[in-house]
This record gives C-alpha cells, sequence and structure tokens, in this order.
C-alpha cells in the first residue's frame, strides 16, 4: 500500500489497529502491552525473574522456574527456550497474556521455560531476529559448561533436555533456532531434543482450502512478509517456506514437530 501520512511520510504498510509502518523508517504499534511484573504466581507456585542475554542489543528473556513437588526435593529439570508471536513486529515476552503463557508451560511440564524477548522487525528486519534467537540458545547453552550465571539453570537445569518452541512468528523463529542447532555446535555438548511450533508462520504452498476468514488472514500475512523482511525472495523464501529447500538434518536425538495451523 502507498499512502502519506501527517507530515507528507508515505505509508508503506498499514495493517488498521495493529501496525503502520512509514518509508522514513517510523513505526506505530497500535496493540498496547500490557507488562506483567515478574513474581510467584500464587495459583501455580511458579517464580519468574528477568535476565539479560544482549546488554547492547537489548536481548532478554523471562525465566521460569517451577515449584518443588510437596514433599519433596526437586530433580532436574528439562529447559524450553520459548519465542512469543506476533508476525516478527509485535508482542513481548512481558505481555501478560505472554507471562501466562509461559507460566502455565512451566507448571504443566514442570520445565524451566526461557521467554526471550527478541527485538521486532521493521526496525530490526528478518533475519537479524534469528540471531537473537541463537544467542539465547547459546545463553542457556553456556550453562551447562559452567560459564552461565543464572542460578535457575546451574542448579536446576537438565541440559540432556533442552527444547526449543514458540507460536506464529515465535514457531518460526523457533524452527530456524532449531535447523541452526542442527547444523552448527551450541557448545558444551548440548543438543536440541525436541521443537514445538504451535500455529507457525510459514507461507508457499497451496491454500485453496484454507476458509474465507483464514484467506484474508492469509492475504494479510504475505503483505506484511516483505515489510519484515525486506529484499525477500517472496513466499518461497527458505525463510518464510521450510519446503522451499531441504533443511539440514538436526543433530538432536531426536526432533518433533508439533504443527498447528500454517498461519498465526
Amino acid at each position: 500500500m502507498s499512502d502519506t501520512g501527517a507530515g507528507g511520510d508515505e505509508v508503506i504498510h498499514d495493517a488498521p489497529g495493529f501496525i503502520r509502518v512509514y518509508k522514513s523508517g517510523r513505526v506505530e504499534r497500535f496493540l498496547r502491552i500490557d507488562f506483567a511484573p515478574p513474581c510467584t504466581d500464587a495459583a501455580t507456585g511458579v517464580s519468574a525473574k528477568d535476565i539479560t542475554i544482549l546488554p547492547g542489543a537489548g536481548v532478554s528473556a523471562r525465566v521460569y522456574l517451577p515449584p518443588a513437588p510437596a514433599g519433596g526435593q526437586q530433580g532436574k529439570l528439562p529447559v524450553l527456550v520459548f519465542f512469543h508471536g506476533g508476525a516478527f513486529c509485535l508482542g513481548s515476552a512481558f505481555d501478560a497474556a505472554a507471562h501466562g503463557h509461559a507460566n502455565q508451560l512451566a507448571a504443566r511440564a514442570g520445565a524451566i521455560v526461557v521467554s526471550v524477548e527478541y527485538r521486532l522487525a521493521p526496525e530490526h528486519p528478518v533475519p537479524a531476529l534469528y540471531g537473537d534467537a541463537w544467542a539465547a540458545l547459546q545463553w542457556v547453552a553456556a550453562h551447562a559448561g559452567g560459564q552461565g550465571a543464572e542460578p535457575w539453570l546451574t542448579n536446576h537445569a537438565d541440559f540432556g533436555r533442552v527444547h526449543v518452541g514458540g507460536e506464529s512468528a515465535g514457531a518460526n523463529i523457533a524452527h530456524h533456532a532449531a535447523m541452526r542447532a542442527g547444523a552448527e555446535e551450541l557448545g558444551h555438548g548440548v543438543e536440541v531434543s525436541s521443537l514445538v511450533l504451535i500455529h507457525p508462520y510459514f507461507l508457499g504452498g497451496d491454500s485453496s482450502e484454507s476458509d474465507e476468514m483464514g484467506m484474508a488472514l492469509l492475504d494479510e500475512l504475505v503483505r506484511l512478509w516483505p515489510v519484515v523482511c525486506p529484499g525477500t525472495s517472496g513466499c518461497d523464501d527458505p525463510w518464510i517456506n521450510p519446503m522451499a529447500e531441504r533443511a539440514p538434518s538436526p543433530g538432536a536425538s531426536a526432533l518433533w514437530y508439533a504443527l498447528g495451523a500454517r498461519t498465526p
């Protein structure tokens, strides 16, 4: 789309109620982040704290630790590195909805959850946020080698059970993080054990079976993709279409795909 906003700044993408992007690089986001502070949840007993991964880049995370079983000592726990959704350009790990979701994941799975606050496009276009995801995985792996400083990981994590997951754009990010972990060494003997994708933001392929609402959403995602990934080759870009080229074989002992719908 092309339009003119205040001051003659040309609008290059407008998703009413969500985001407006200007040619100058200015971005307006209309979905308010309902910040939830880290705390110990009264209902689940899960504790949460915020940590910094890349101080200069502003990449951080919220870490969740489930409570020890009643009358028993807490054993080593699996780790889930999780990426929130938002079409690469919206959302936050610190939003109340994302916080509540991660809290429930930690409680029900009995896992340490590392919910990553990655940088958003279009200010930090794809593939920059894939680098943020890789940094988060490396941060977790460093604790297996005694180089990390987060006691919840050093004292409670089972580094033989490190999992990666995400929702919507976060699922896309998780996919690429897992593929990179299959092609490169994370370090300290850590491998990705499984991958969980919830309604991943992927494009490409046959959309003929989509209903009217699904087609409208798909059209919007197709329109948004070159905004968050300038210079893309389109819907068959391997960044957005995992079937566009053969992915490297994962080095993990088991890699599972829990695929929902193709779109968020």
